[in-house]
């Protein structure tokens, strides 16, 4: 395999006695509807048509510098040239480079295959997985595709080549690090894309930097899931909580930036009202309920009669004290229907027909 020195003295030998293999280098001064031709530096130009070049000849200007390698001579004496194949040769030189001495090489992100890219160096394909393209989950590879970027080889065989793009990836990060936990504190208002969840709350990533919302900072409803909250890929206004560059610790909430409900709970609640719900969580001795959005009440389990949680009826229950300082609402089981029916079945259970009817005997008159 040649190397890139190789190629560059092929180039001066090939202006002094051109044959067949020769790579040399023009300048496009004509194109036509299949062909182009060149200024070859020999005594007669060079013509290369539509199905040996890169691209399509119209997409070439006048004094374009090209690759060629000669690939034949016509009857007049004009070189056939190719520009895939002295491209192939450049590239095969470029690649034996990078292997041998860990240098980069650019290349075209060219279709998608399984797991990862089919990547163009020069003419020469080779594979990229999608891995190896980023440090985090590549949520859409399609966007990347005509892409063209540094890559290094990841391995070589006779089945190909495997690229990396970590190097670069990883590159670009540290710098990336280095000036957003230079340039941010706690407290500070930044922006995020939701890229995952998991059982402790939501993953983002804010400019490069992978950051965390745990799911007691989502929201400040206890009953709705992160899900619920922030849908997957969301664009999310964030305040952040920690910052350690050291750990590349970065914590975030999402309810910060929301209103308090415990600052308006004056005008959204009272000692005395009542509620019927359902529970949303519960410890040993404690039931609790959502009263509110971000608003949740307490109530001993012992004071919920036995049919009540049997039958998984609704739970009612009255506010009996609100402390706002530790933000903390005390409620008892609500009982004022059933003490009414009881105080009147107390009253009456001690009178006589008389006593329940006086008033109306009173009222009859006898002849």
């Amino acid at each position: 395999m040649e190397t890139m020195q190789d190629f560059m003295d092929q180039i001066d030998a090939s202006t002094k006695n051109l044959k067949r293999g020769d790579i040399v280098e023009g300048a496009v001064i004509q194109t036509g509807d299949d062909h182009i031709i060149a200024d070859i530096n020999y005594a007669q130009d060079g013509v290369v048509y539509e199905d040996e070049l890169v691209n399509v000849p119209t997409e070439y200007q006048q004094d374009d510098k090209v690759h060629l390698v000669v690939i034949g001579f016509s009857g007049d004496g004009q070189v056939v040239l190719s520009e895939k194949k002295a491209q192939r040769s450049r590239g095969e030189a470029m690649l034996k480079d990078a292997v041998e001495n860990g240098s980069f090489v650019e290349g075209t992100l060219k279709s998608l295959a399984k797991g990862g890219y089919r990547v163009d160096v020069c003419g020469i394909e080779g594979y990229l997985p999608f891995s190896l393209y980023q440090r985090d989950y590549l949520n859409d590879p399609s966007v990347h595709l005509g892409e063209k970027t540094q890559l290094a080889i990841e391995r070589s065989d006779n089945r190909g080549y495997v690229f990396t793009r970590m190097p670069i990836a990883n590159k670009i990060f540290e710098e990336n690090k280095a000036k957003f936990y230079a340039n941010h504190s706690v407290g500070d208002t930044v922006e995020g894309v939701q890229v995952a969840y998991n059982r402790g709350g939501v993953v983002v990533l804010v400019d490069g930097m992978r950051g965390f919302i745990p799911n007691s900072e989502v929201s400040y409803s206890r009953s709705l899931k992160p899900q619920d909250v922030i849908a997957e890929g969301a664009r999310l206004t964030l305040v952040i909580r920690e910052l350690n560059a050291e750990k590349e610790q970065l914590v975030l909430s999402y309810k910060g930036t929301m209103q308090d409900p415990w600052q308006t709970i004056d005008d959204e609640l009272a000692v005395g009202d009542v509620f019927e719900l359902k529970p949303v969580g519960q410890n040993q001795n404690m039931y609790f309920y959502e009263l509110l959005d971000g608003i949740q009440g307490s109530l001993f389990k012992k004071q919920v009669p036995e049919d009540v949680v049997k039958n998984g009826q609704d739970h009612i229950v009255s506010v009996v004290a609100i402390d706002k300082n530790r933000h903390r609402v005390e409620l008892d089981y609500y009982f004022e229907i059933e003490e009414n029916l009881a105080e009147e079945d107390n009253a009456n259970s001690g009178s006589t027909l008389g006593d329940l009817f006086a008033d109306q005997l009173n009222k009859l008159k006898f002849d």
